[in-house]
C-alpha cells in the first residue's frame, strides 16, 4: 500500500451533478473555512485543489490512510451542510464517497496537476484558470495570495437562538488561512521560483485554451453567467467515468498496485469473518494502515489486558 505521505488525487461530486457548489462570494467564503478548519484539526497536507459547480478535486498527503478518511469526513460533511444551507437543499449532497487515487509518479502528479488547474478552462467556461469565480488556488500558487475563508459554530448560534440571545451574524465564527504544501520536486526551490513554476504551468494551459475556443469558434461562457445559474440544476449529460486503481506511467506499475490492493482486501475480509465470530486474534489480523472495526479494537484491548 502507498507510504506514508503518498499524494492522492481525492475526487468528490454532488449528487445528480447538481450545481450545489455554485460559486458565489458567500459560498467561497464558507467553503475556504471549512477547509481551513479542517486542515488545522488533521495532519493531512493540501498540495492544490478547485471546488467547481458539481465537484471538488483535491491533491492531499497525509501520515496514514485513517488520517484521509477522517479529514475527508469533516470537510464533506461541513460543506454539505453550509452549502446546503446556502441554497436551502435538504436532501442528499454527494453522490457516493469521495475517491482517493494515489499518484504514483512524477510524470502522472504533473498531468493530475495540469487536469486540476485547467477546471473551467477545458470546459470552455472561462478563458483562464484564474478567471473561475469558485474557489481555486491559482493566485495562491502563482503570486502568493492568501487563501482566507470563515468557519461558523452553528452549535454556538443554535443555542443562542433557543435561549432567544441576541448575537450578531458573526459573533460565533472564526477566519481561517488555508495553507498549501509545495509538491515534492518543488519544495527545495525558493518561494519566487515556486511561483514561477507555477505561472509557466498556468500559462501553458491558457495558450491551449485559447488555441482551442478559436478553433472550435466559440467564446468562453464568462464569469457572470456561470455566477447566474441555478444551484439545483445539473448539466444535461452529468459525467460518468470509471476511477482508475491509481495514477501510473508504466503498466507494470499500474498492474502491481493492482496486485497489492488485492492482497489487502483479501486479508482484510479474512480478518473481518473472524470478527463476526467474535474472535479476538481478528484485532491482530487486519492489515496495516486500514480502518480498524471499533468491535476488533475491544476485543483486541480485552485480549491484551487478560494477557
Amino acid at each position: 500500500m502507498p507510504e506514508p505521505y503518498s499524494i492522492f488525487e481525492v475526487t468528490i461530486r454532488t449528487i445528480q451533478g447538481r450545481f450545489l457548489l455554485l460559486p458565489s462570494e458567500k459560498l467561497n467564503e464558507l467553503v475556504l473555512g471549512v477547509f481551513g478548519r479542517a486542515l488545522t484539526l488533521s495532519q493531512v497536507r493540501l498540495h492544490l485543489f478547485v471546488v467547481v459547480s458539481n465537484h471538488m478535486h483535491l491533491l492531499v498527503s497525509a501520515p496514514k490512510t485513517q488520517s484521509l478518511a477522517e479529514f475527508m469526513c469533516y470537510l464533506d460533511s461541513n460543506i454539505a451542510k453550509e452549502a446546503g444551507r446556502l441554497h436551502g437543499w435538504k436532501q442528499k449532497f454527494w453522490g457516493r464517497r469521495y475517491s482517493a487515487i494515489p499518484i504514483l509518479d512524477d510524470e502522472s502528479l504533473i498531468s493530475r496537476v495540469r487536469y486540476i488547474l485547467s477546471h473551467g478552462c477545458k470546459e470552455g467556461l472561462v478563458l483562464r484558470p484564474c478567471d473561475w469565480p469558485g474557489v481555486n488556488c491559482v493566485a495562491a500558487l502563482t503570486q502568493g495570495h492568501k487563501l482566507i475563508g470563515r468557519w461558523y459554530d452553528r452549535t454556538l448560534e443554535y443555542e443562542a437562538k433557543t435561549h432567544n440571545r441576541p448575537y450578531k451574524a458573526q459573533q460565533f465564527s472564526t477566519t481561517y488561512e488555508v495553507p498549501l504544501t509545495p509538491l515534492p520536486g518543488i519544495e527545495s526551490l525558493g518561494r519566487k521560483e515556486q511561483q514561477a513554476w507555477w505561472r509557466k504551468i498556468v500559462s501553458d494551459l491558457e495558450t491551449e485554451t485559447r488555441e482551442r475556443l478559436e478553433q472550435e469558434q466559440r467564446r468562453a461562457m464568462g464569469r457572470a453567467a456561470i455566477m447566474a445559474q441555478d444551484p439545483h440544476g445539473r448539466p444535461d449529460q452529468p459525467k460518468h467515468s470509471p476511477r482508475p486503481w491509481c495514477h501510473a506511467i508504466e503498466k507494470a506499475s499500474y498492474e502491481c498496485f493492482r496486485e497489492a490492493y488485492a492482497l489487502f482486501v483479501e486479508v482484510y475480509r479474512q480478518a473481518h469473518e473472524l470478527l463476526k465470530k467474535g474472535d479476538p486474534r481478528s484485532f491482530s489480523l487486519f492489515p496495516a494502515d486500514c480502518y480498524i472495526p471499533p468491535l476488533a479494537l475491544r476485543l483486541g484491548s480485552a485480549c491484551f489486558s487478560s494477557a
